[in-house]
């Protein structure tokens, strides 16, 4: 096996709101797990003069930083019945192959290999305990939030918890079971939770770094993810999990301090202006993790062009996600218990009317401002259902091409409806009081009634499909909740065969006549379910590159991938 040495360039930043320099210090990788010696640029800094001072190993932990997810990750969208991009997507269809390498396999060893290198170089410096262990938790933290992602797409990984040099035995380590990947995640959060400050006593100046509030929420995102994976999936001790997503969540929302965000100046609208500039930084307290981009030009970390992506279809809305929010009244759109405000649609605007406002600050409508000044009209550019998100939109965004609105990769209205998630997985009942304290703050912001088990009994409906479906809809478009929501669910079997539809067309919306296909009630076919498949026995776990499996015969491929 070749090991490739790579030399590293000292990139430093300033960090807008962190107040801190980004920079690779010792620990700038290879795009595989393999390449594993790390050597310096000998004109710039060498490993032996490094690792002396705190603001080395600063350096080093704000490294693990820039493997946050950044806004362009809300594609990942895709892979549901939720939205499509302008063409197929083989995650979400079923058509994927084993690949030859993966960036979803490397870069999280990547990311391993970094926080452990930070972990090892704190222990042998000469500084305060409690600075070392600060700079570790955060490592541990991304160490946890590596292992979670591995998790969730392959199962039971190799479990590397130190660097490694040529000839290491842990090249060749075979796979960890769940149980071990999950331990070990728990084992670091805790850590982290043992010895990062509360969300309340860090500083502005520290917005956007690693606290033990956000060890918290990921502690109840990832515990939640296992507890219902295994429930459904049959494996393991699901309650375990599912009493630790509850406890951490509860603790989480007893201490009063985060809320979700409110804009005083339109508080109807708040949910639109929670993705826009407006709540962006350290007073908003929904946002416990946000990847930082910056404040404008001349305060900058970094910028993104998402309402460009947007525009040019990078996620479109399918019919599946429009169906699914309720009316105003907390009644649904199909079924039985059909909301009295459902009349037959007569334009492409009737669907919008007496809505989840949600709806309509998530998919664009006909007459929002869009781009150059312009109305939306309905369109098939760049959409092949017919829809657009409007949820990160700017039209200034647009024009400028860029911007510098915050990614949230973890939110407070996720613990709220993880608490609420978790009881009731649990118990099998939920009390309106829970109810009140976790779910019905998210209805509230939206401006939906309340969920009651008095109104969920008179209209025959489902606890757990309510709870379920605020879920959806609150977090709808935002990367990769849905698709995880639905593998950990085991309903990815009955949902991803689904042909996609898209809007209901009205030709006389439209300037030009589009090609589509449509249904019998006029609903555009983006991708029929001839082209649509899931195999329970296979698609629940990601397939193992071909490379890595190759470097390392200890690594067994999941079931079913050839």
């Amino acid at each position: 096996m070749k090991i490739q040495i790579k030399k590293s360039e000292i990139l430093v930043k300033r960090v807008a709101k962190l107040g801190v320099l980004i920079a690779s210090a010792s620990v700038v990788f290879s795009s595989c797990m393999k390449d594993l010696d790390n050597k310096f640029d000998e004109t710039q800094v060498t490993d032996a003069s490094f690792w002396k001072t705190e603001s080395h190993l600063l350096m080093g932990a704000n490294y693990l930083y820039t493997f946050l997810p950044g806004i362009g990750e809300n594609n990942a969208a895709n892979w549901s019945d939720d939205s499509r991009s302008t063409g197929n997507n083989s995650i979400s269809d079923g058509s994927r192959l084993v690949p030859s390498s993966a960036g979803d396999y490397t870069g999280n060893y990547q990311l391993i290999r970094a926080a452990n290198t930070v972990l090892e170089k704190a222990q042998q410096m000469s500084l305060d305990p409690s600075i070392i262990n600060k700079y570790s938790a955060e490592a541990r933290f991304f160490r946890a939030y590596a292992y979670g992602e591995l998790l969730k797409r392959f199962g039971g990984m190799p479990i590397i918890t130190r660097t490694m040099g040529l000839g290491n035995e842990l090249l060749q380590a075979p796979r960890g079971t769940r149980e071990e990947v999950v331990n070990l995640i728990y084992e670091d959060l805790d850590y982290a939770i043992q010895n990062l400050p509360d969300a309340k006593d860090t500083k502005s100046t520290d917005y956007g770094r690693i606290n033990k509030s956000v060890a918290q929420a990921l502690k109840v995102r990832l515990a939640l993810f296992e507890g219902t994976f295994e429930k459904y999936h049959k494996i393991g001790d699901s309650k375990k999990h599912l009493t630790i997503a509850k406890n951490v969540a509860n603790d989480m929302i007893s201490t009063g301090y985060f809320k979700l965000f409110n804009y005083s100046a339109d508080p109807a609208k708040s949910y639109y202006y929670l993705f826009q500039k407006e709540a962006n930084g350290y007073a908003n307290k929904e946002n416990i993790l946000p990847r930082l981009y910056g404040k404008d030009m001349t305060d900058k970390i970094s910028t993104h062009n998402y309402s460009r992506n947007l525009e040019q279809g990078a996620i479109t809305p399918t019919r599946y996600l429009v169906d699914a929010y309720l009316y105003v009244d907390g009644l649904p759109r199909e079924g039985a218990n059909r909301s009295p405000y459902f009349k037959p649609s007569v334009s492409t605007l009737t669907e919008f009317e007496n809505r989840d406002p949600r709806l309509a600050m998530t998919v664009f409508k006909r007459g929002d401002l869009y781009i150059n000044g312009a109305n939306y009209q309905p369109m098939f550019s760049f959409t092949q259902t017919g829809y657009k998100t409007f949820k990160y939109f700017n039209a200034v965004d647009w024009r400028e091409q860029i911007s510098f609105t915050e990614h949230k990769v973890i939110r407070y209205a996720e613990v709220l409806l993880s608490y609420a998630e978790a009881v009731y997985e649990l118990d099998g009942n939920i009390s309106d009081s829970d109810l009140n304290r976790s779910l019905n703050l998210v209805r509230e912001r939206a401006g939906m009634p309340k969920l009651t088990n008095k109104f969920v009994s008179d209209h025959q409906m489902n606890m757990l499909e309510e709870i379920r479906r605020e879920r959806r809809v609150e977090f709808a478009l935002e990367g990769e909740h849905r698709y995880w929501d639905i593998i950990r669910w085991k309903i990815a079997e009955k949902v991803l065969p689904l042909p996609t539809l898209g809007i209901q067309y009205f030709e006389n919306e439209y300037a030009e006549k589009p090609s589509v296909k449509l249904t019998p009630e006029g609903y555009v076919i983006a991708q029929t379910a001839a082209t649509r498949k899931f195999d329970p026995a296979r698609d629940y776990l990601w397939p193992l590159p071909i490379t890595e499996l190759g470097l390392n015969p200890n690594l067994e491929q999941n079931p079913e991938w050839k």
